[in-house]
Order: C-alpha cells, then structure tokens, then sequence
C-alpha cells in the first residue's frame, strides 16, 4: 500500500476560514496565472476561534503553512504552484504571512471502480464521484508522488514517501487514509 487520501483535520479546537478568494480554475489540476493582488487575502472565522490548520484545502483557493510546504519540497514534490498568501484572525488582530496559497498541477484517474464503493450520489464518474469507500489502482499513478484525484478533485493522493515526509516533520492534524478508509 503505497498511496493514501491525505487530509488535514487540525488541531482541535480549529478555527476555520470565513473569507478566502474567489479565483476560477483552482483545484482543476491544471496551471492557473498568478492573481493579480497579491498577498492573496484569508479571514478566519471570528464566531469559531481555535488554532489555523496547517493546510485548508475545503476553500476554493487552498492554503499551506509554511512547514507543510518545506515537508513536501523534501519529499520530492515539485507539482505546486505556491503564491503568497496573508491570513488575518479578527479577534486577536494578527495577520500570519508563513502560509502559501497551493494549487497542485495534475490530475490522475486511478480509482479502482470495482474495489471501490460508490454513493451513488452522483451519476459522474470523473470531477465529484462520491465514494463510500475508495481504493486506488497504484499501477495507474504514474508513480506520482502527490496529485488530486480526477475521480473526486476534493481529494489530494500522496505516495507513502510523502506521508513519511508529513509524519517525520511532526505536523499537527493530519490524518490519512488507505484502501477502502476515504469517503468522499
């Protein structure tokens, strides 16, 4: 088992994003122009404070902090456009300037449909299938170390060598899931 689905849960108590740009083509796998302003501008939430993540991928424009990025770039990961971002906490004033906007450029299909369970949620099979449980057909990544899912592109697949990467440098709230573990 050398892939996994990767997610960032946090630290408990998390504070999530209330305002994130709104830029056409994140997400997609695909290269998209550098915006305009930057700093790119992120507000948490005030009615739910905690700590930021280390990575919010739930936004249309995701974001990383810093020691994510330098984990991944020592994994081998070369595949992310990273743009400077700001992220503001209404409550205490602080603006943090130590994340990155990310963007992951590939797409990869290799969700194994008959080991897999679909929701049935979705009549697509490409873009936003919904599974019940998923599992990937390794002989289809290529190899790639980290890419999103073309399957469901809510869903960011790393190889074992960057799940190592992750877990080594001690990065708080992620978890990942293996064979049959994601739904989504």
């Amino acid at each position: 088992m050398n892939y996994f689905v990767m997610v960032c849960e946090g630290k408990h108590p998390v504070a999530p994003i209330n305002v994130s740009p709104r830029i056409p083509g994140w997400m997609l796998g695909r290269v998209v122009d550098t915006p305009a302003e930057l700093p790119l501008q992120y507000v948490l939430n005030p009615k739910y404070p905690g700590n930021p993540k280390a990575m919010y991928d739930e936004k249309s424009v995701p974001i990383m902090h810093d020691s994510v990025r330098v984990a991944l770039e020592a994994a081998g990961v070369s595949n992310i456009q990273y743009f400077d971002a700001a992220l503001s906490n209404p409550l205490t004033g602080e603006i943090r300037n130590d994340y990155k906007a990310f963007n992951i450029v590939g797409l990869v299909a290799c969700a194994d449909m008959a080991a897999s369970q679909m929701m049935g949620t979705s009549s697509s099979t490409m873009g936003d299938a919904d599974f019940h449980s998923l599992v990937i057909d390794e002989s289809k990544t290529g190899g790639a170390l980290m890419f999103r899912l073309a399957e469901n592109i809510s869903a960011i697949v790393v190889h074992k060598q960057v799940k190592d990467a992750i877990t080594a440098a001690g990065l708080p709230g992620f978890v990942f899931y293996g064979p049959g573990e994601w739904s989504g």
